[in-house]
């Protein structure tokens, strides 16, 4: 029943949980999650509703980053499966901070971890029990661990859809002639399409996996932004846009995004992606159209039509010369005359309309 549930989860990621609950419930235990071992760990992972509050602390107090049980991996890539006796004592589980600082107060205690392998990486079923349901048994280690081999399939049948899908987002991106940057769990570069390729040289390129600029602050922006919005737990998300400068000509905008989709299939390539604009060849359209189509006023005209060619608000209006705050005032008279809520939704008017009037 368990191999079955993670065949199905592996078909539809909206399953991931319930294949979990199906090992909750044959293991007679209190939660499970699927986490990452191999490079760095995001908390997008898929973990059984009681052990969500857990799950939190886990990640928000770094307690993945001196998790005691890491010991025991070696292990469990030799035999499929361990648990805490195989590495520690029950003298030293009464002493450790792990044990006693993190488990203890959510009432957890007995654990096995179930090796699941995708390719080169490596995933850990965690499967824990509370202190008053105790440790598993040899035979339940046991049969766990046969487990294992038919777990790994699934997973892999997870990420070779998860390829398949992310090929389907990057020839969309190319079609409508974006330029996007994808990005895996580890937060790396991992495959670019042809229109990202012509556009990052010289001060805007690909270096060691990362998405850099000659100018160090827009890179460490760019960092930031990407990191906190692949550690946001579950859904998607767009972060602000982030201007990459170049010598001799404008920006570069940078937009990281998070599609659902995509990040619900824990063992997918792409995490995140970055779409990336080029202010020198992005088409405005004409003031006179934004104000005779929306009845928008000279000064909202010239903003929207930066602002509809994907240009931040910050750098809109300091290329305009107004404030920021005036600029946000008109931004909000501008959403309201277009009839939509952010920008996004404005770039995708604007662009219809321009693809109308071309």
């Amino acid at each position: 029943m368990i191999e079955a549930a993670f065949a199905e989860a592996a078909l539809d990621s909206s399953l991931w949980v319930k294949a979990l609950d199906v090992v909750v419930s044959l293991t007679e235990s209190h939660g499970a999650l699927l986490l990452p071992i191999t490079g760095k760990t995001i908390p997008n992972v898929p973990f059984t509703e009681r052990l969500g509050e857990s799950t939190e602390a886990y990640f928000r107090d770094n307690w993945h980053l001196r998790d005691e049980r890491y010991k025991g991996l070696p292990r469990m890539v030799r035999h499929g499966v361990f648990d805490d006796l195989d590495i520690v004592n029950v003298d030293k589980i009464k002493r450790h901070p792990y044990y006693q600082e993190f488990l203890h107060p959510h009432n957890l205690r007995g654990f096995v971890g179930v090796r699941v392998a995708c390719r080169e990486d490596l995933w850990c079923l965690s499967i824990q029990r509370t202190i008053s349901q105790g440790p598993f048994s040899e035979t339940e280690k046991r049969r766990l661990a046969q487990l294992s081999d038919r777990l790994s399939a699934s997973a892999v049948l997870a990420r070779a859809l998860g390829t398949a899908a992310t090929e389907g987002a990057l020839q969309a991106f190319e079609a409508s002639g974006k330029a996007v940057v994808l990005i895996n769990r580890h937060g790396e570069v991992f495959r670019v399409n042809t229109s990202a390729e012509q556009l990052l040289t010289g001060d805007v390129r690909i270096e060691r996996k990362r998405l850099v600029a000659n100018d160090l602050n827009a890179t460490a922006v760019l960092d930031k932004s990407l990191q906190a919005l692949m550690w946001q737990r579950i859904g998607g998300g767009l972060s602000a846009p982030v201007p990459l400068p170049r010598r001799g000509k404008r920006p570069i905008l940078a937009y990281p995004i998070k599609l659902a989709n995509l990040a619900a299939n824990a063992f997918a390539d792409c995490q995140a992606l970055i779409i990336l604009i080029d202010l020198d060849q992005q088409a405005r359209l004409p003031e006179m159209v934004l104000r005779s189509t929306f009845g928008m006023t000279a000064a909202e005209a010239r903003l929207a039509g930066r602002m509809g060619a994907g240009e931040s608000l910050e750098f809109a209006t300091e290329q305009i010369g107004i404030a920021k705050d005036t600029g946000r005032n008109q931004l909000k008279s501008i959403f309201l005359k277009v009839g939509v809520k952010r920008q996004s939704e404005l770039v995708a008017v604007l662009a219809s309309i321009l693809k109308r009037t071309d």
